[in-house]
């Protein structure tokens, strides 16, 4: 006969069955097989009533899993204390499931549980009646394995900040694990802080540069139009790290085995090396990038960029060009309106997006040179590159090139990391968060088989080591990548792009002078809230006007292209206000560069060309 904690388990895992079978799975096997060796595992927990009615939990030592008097009221107090601009929560131990139905009770947008032990959440679901969390779609899990999973789980549910909220006796019991969970985590934010970071910097350039560009966005065809095109085929992607010049001298030979996808800042060494790519990555929209292209000519090579990028790329002489879909607002309205491109990923680094393009395109093994992401033997870039040309060109007896190369590596937080064929590398922070965005795509299920080229690099978990001889042994393919990449030439836009974008531009044009239109007068209406304060009246009608105002603007389509070039929410809002005084004043302001984001890219459409 079925004890009550079995019945209550076999229906909690039958709710989870059909949300997350493989999970429910995972713990049917973890139950059979404690059940096919009784009382040889001891309990992961303890329970143990409480004065609310709510049943506790203690651990074999004595910790106490939540409070010994209300659990609930515990969880709720600690859901509240949660980091209001995350999007999504870990939570570090399920325990009885309190903090995530208190955290998903009060609107959390997403809650990932990490649990180290499998036995533990297998008894949890003996303890209570879970179904209505282990229903809701927001709740996810990471169960035991690597904790590096907790930043995949991060990646696939699309939130862009998370917060941290532990069990601290789960903790306790499981340190290593879940140090290393808020580790991943940690890093995972940080890229979210450099992303913040570069926005900031560069956000107005890439309006100026998607401005120009918007006849490219009409008439050049997308990457997702390059899926599967090297199925079958091994590919090498070449950065421009110091590891480069030893693959250079042999890349003729392996460019007869494998597609050559090459970033920009390798091009000038590839071409001295007598060859030109397959295809010619480049992403970065600031003009001293371009100047890796300037002077140079690969007529046989297929350009791959993005459509904020610096507009001289598009001048380059190359055979053809496809385009990345955009990651920002007014490049992804454009591409609604004129044909999506595809997505290539963005890890803050070319080399992450040329890698992103040769799994697109079905290539396996994917061979990395010169993905160095440190300085091995105090180098910085492979010597052909215009970083090492210029710091070359620059140096002088009392400031040689070599202070240049230690202001580079001392100049970003550089620390010792292993290397990737043992020993260590001199690497820095940024660097670091490359390697941790292909730590976790190589997690990923389906990823292409990876090996480096770059022993003296920084190690990245998931990339195997792979050696030269290994990669020349490979029979010759260069007729059959030939005639794949000839296979393109018939590939075009679609026809209706350009009206299409032609309509897409007239009808956004209009939003964004709406929102300038109505930001303006919000402004003004603001600060006569703010003079009939003062003078001791009342300001009723101008709030009910801000409110009107709001509801305006929100409702704009070109909301977000608007929000793009905005201060982070966190300094407009700042503290809170002291009174409504104040809080007409930052109104004002923030209607103020609100109206001036619109017609800023306001006045660099009116100039767009679509030809």
């Amino acid at each position: 006969m079925k004890s009550r904690e079995d019945t209550r388990r076999a229906a909690n895992l039958e709710a989870l069955g059909r949300r997350l079978p493989g999970l429910a799975e995972l713990l049917r096997a973890e139950a059979a097989s404690e059940a096919a060796v009784p009382g040889t595992e001891a309990a992961p927990f303890l329970l143990a009533e409480t004065p609310s009615g709510w049943p506790s939990a203690r651990l074999p030592g004595g910790a106490w899993l939540h409070s010994s008097r209300d659990p609930r009221l515990e969880a709720s107090r600690l859901a509240a204390s949660a980091e209001g601009s995350a999007d999504a929560i870990l939570v570090l131990g399920f325990g009885l499931g309190y903090l995530p139905e208190a955290l998903l009770a009060a609107g959390a947008e997403r809650v990932i549980v990490c649990e180290a032990e499998p036995r533990a959440l297998l008894a949890a679901l003996g303890a209570r009646d879970l179904g209505p969390i282990l229903g809701d779609e927001r709740l996810g899990f990471v169960l035991g394995g690597e904790p590096d999973a907790a930043v995949t789980a991060l990646e696939l549910s699309g939130a862009s900040r998370a917060a941290l909220l532990g069990l601290p006796a789960a903790e306790a019991a499981s340190p290593a694990w879940y140090r290393a969970v808020r580790a991943a985590a940690s890093r995972w934010n940080a890229k979210g802080a450099v992303n913040e970071a570069t926005l900031r910097r560069f956000g107005r350039l890439w309006v100026r540069n998607l401005s120009a560009n918007v006849g490219r966005v009409a008439s050049c065809p997308g990457v997702e139009r390059l899926a599967g095109l090297a199925a079958g085929l091994p590919a090498i992607v070449l950065a421009a790290g110091p590891s480069l010049d030893e693959v250079l001298p042999s890349i003729r030979e392996i460019a007869q085995r494998a597609i050559v996808v090459c970033v920009d800042t390798a091009l000038r060494g590839l071409l001295r090396s007598g060859l030109e790519p397959d295809f010619l990555v480049v992403v970065d929209p600031q003009f001293w990038n371009w100047r890796h292209l300037a002077g140079l000519a690969a007529p046989l090579s297929i350009l791959v960029s993005e459509s904020a990028a610096w507009p001289a790329v598009f001048r380059f002489p190359c055979r053809r060009t496809f385009l990345g879909g955009s990651l920002f607002p007014l490049g992804r309205r454009l591409e609604a309106a004129s044909g999506r491109k595809g997505l290539l990923g963005a890890g803050g680094s070319v080399a992450t997006s040329a890698w992103d393009l040769a799994r697109l395109m079905g290539a396996e093994p994917i061979w990395m040179a010169g993905l160095d992401l440190g300085y091995p033997g105090g180098k910085t870039h492979a010597r052909a590159s215009l970083f090492e040309q210029r710091s070359l060109a620059a140096g002088t007896r009392l400031a040689p090139a070599s202070s240049a190369q230690a202001g580079a590596l001392f100049g970003a937080r550089s620390f010792s990391a292993p290397a990737a064929g043992g020993g260590s590398v001199l690497t820095d922070e940024r660097m670091s968060l490359y390697a941790w965005w292909f730590e976790s795509r190589l997690a990923r299920p389906g990823s292409p088989k990876t090996l480096s080229l770059c022993p003296a690099g920084l190690a990245i978990p998931g990339m195997a080591a792979g050696s030269l001889e290994e990669l020349l042994a490979l029979p010759p393919r260069r007729r059959e990548i030939e005639a794949r990449l000839g296979a393109l030439a018939g590939i075009e836009a679609p026809a209706s792009a350009r009206e299409g974008a032609r309509a897409g531009l007239a009808a956004l044009k209009a939003e964004l002078g709406q929102i300038a239109r109505e930001a303006r007068e919000a402004a003004r209406t603001a600060a006569r809230g703010r003079a009939e304060l003062a003078a001791g009246g009342s300001c009723r009608v101008e709030l009910a006007a801000l409110a009107a105002a709001d509801e305006r603007i929100l409702g704009n389509a070109a909301r977000d292209l608007v929000g793009f070039l905005l201060p982070p929410a966190a300094e407009l809002v700042g503290r809170a206000a002291r009174d409504l005084g104040e809080s007409l004043e930052r109104s004002e302001r923030l209607y103020r560069q609100t109206a001036e984001s619109a017609e800023y890219q306001l006045e660099r459409l009116a100039a767009a060309d679509l030809g």
